[in-house]
């Protein structure tokens, strides 16, 4: 994000208390998602996975007064920041570790901006990206969704949001048994393979529609990486209506 962005985005989140209060230790809504959110409905459950420093929690607590999150995030020092931010939310719940296919510890690859740390290590992302080489590494508890919620906690209607820099398919894998609780997934995908091993978008997007879920939305808010190629994008995804009629 430029500095005139972030100089926006702060001047907006000091008109309210709520974010008044998470802007002393760092943290700014994504006040760009707030109208998506809203336009979801009366969403009950969102299970934010990557919630850095709890931006995107922020969000979902102000545009969706009924929903309980569940926000995973493995790195320590950004959990911290989370729940200082957060701190008194009974709405929100944080889980210390990642979402995978499996069970595992794994080295995360911590880069200079935490917000684009990854299970998978910077490729092309610290080359467009100023900010996001890798300056250590730390160890992180990999596990499937059902490990820490069970599909009661999932109330309807409940979105999956991912932003996990490039592991996007292995958390959606690690969700498989629990996929169908969600009426609605937002992901960020990438077109180029900004972390070494990723799946791209076209791969994520035909998983998803294997499982029953349809492109709804893309929100390109990356910038354009040679011959105008876009770089990545928040994805939205419904689950489509047969499968939407069995489940409601």
């Amino acid at each position: 994000m430029s500095l005139l962005g972030k100089i926006e985005k702060a001047l907006k989140s000091l008109r309210d208390p709520l974010f008044r209060r998470a802007l002393r230790y760092g943290v700014a809504p994504s006040h760009e998602h707030r109208a998506m959110l809203k336009g979801l409905g009366d969403i009950r459950t969102v299970v934010d996975v990557g919630a850095n420093v709890g931006q995107f929690a922020l969000i979902s607590y102000s545009a969706l007064p009924h929903a309980q999150i569940h926000s995973f995030e493995p790195l320590s020092q950004a959990r911290q920041r989370f729940e200082k931010a957060l701190e008194g939310l009974t709405r929100v719940h944080l889980h210390p570790v990642a979402l995978g296919k499996e069970r595992a510890t794994l080295q995360m690859h911590v880069t200079a901006r935490s917000d684009s740390s990854s299970l998978l290590a910077p490729a092309l992302q610290s080359k467009i990206y100023s900010g996001t080489h890798e300056v250590r590494t730390e160890a992180a508890e990999v596990v499937p969704l059902e490990d820490r919620l069970s599909r009661v906690q999932i109330i309807a209607p409940a979105m999956l949001k991912i932003d996990v820099q490039g592991y996007e398919l292995q958390v959606l894998q690690g969700c498989q048994t629990l996929l169908d609780a969600f009426d609605f997934i937002f992901a960020e995908l990438s077109f180029v393979e900004l972390y070494t091993g990723q799946a791209l978008a076209p791969q994520v997007i035909r998983w998803l529609s294997d499982q029953g879920f349809e492109l709804r939305g893309c929100f390109a808010s990356a910038l354009s990486y040679k011959d105008g190629q876009m770089i990545q994008g928040d994805f939205l995804f419904r689950r489509t209506a047969s499968n939407w009629e069995q489940h409601k």
